[in-house]
Order: C-alpha cells, then sequence, then structure tokens
C-alpha cells in the first residue's frame, strides 16, 4: 500500500528516519490501515499516483520505499 503522511511519523519497518508531512511511503496493508484510521495517512490510489520516482521528482522530496531506501533528487 503506498500512503502520504499528513503528519511527521515514524514507521521502523519503513526507515529509521521519520517520515515528513506529505512524503510518500510504501507500508504493508496492515500498517497502512493503522496509520489512516489514526489520522496519520491517507492512501495513495496506485491508479492515480505517480510512480515514486516522479513523486520525488515533483515535490523534490524523497520517497522511501519499504526496504527503507530512499530517492532524492538533486537540488535546484
Amino acid at each position: 500500500m503506498i500512503v502520504k503522511a499528513l503528519d511527521t511519523v515514524h514507521v521502523s519497518s519503513v526507515s529509521s528516519n521519520n517520515i515528513t508531512t506529505g512524503q510518500t511511503f510504501e507500508v504493508d496493508d496492515q500498517a497502512g490501515r493503522s496509520l489512516i484510521e489514526r489520522g496519520l495517512a491517507i492512501e495513495v490510489d496506485a491508479l492515480e499516483a505517480p510512480a515514486p520516482a516522479q513523486t520525488a521528482a515533483t515535490d523534490n522530496e524523497p520517497v522511501t520505499r519499504k526496504s527503507g531506501s530512499t530517492h532524492r533528487t538533486k537540488a535546484e
């Protein structure tokens, strides 16, 4: 499940760093539902959402993947 953080959160299964407001990340369904129920994230529809690399390039924010790796673009 791909979700977008509505607040700064820490999901250890995603990253050892905090996930900041507006950042998109991939998480298992159970953890994603829990974040959504608590009002900390919203689900991003995979069909509507741009690919993670495009999101990072557009928002110029790192995108954290379930593996914990991030993709960052150079500052312009």
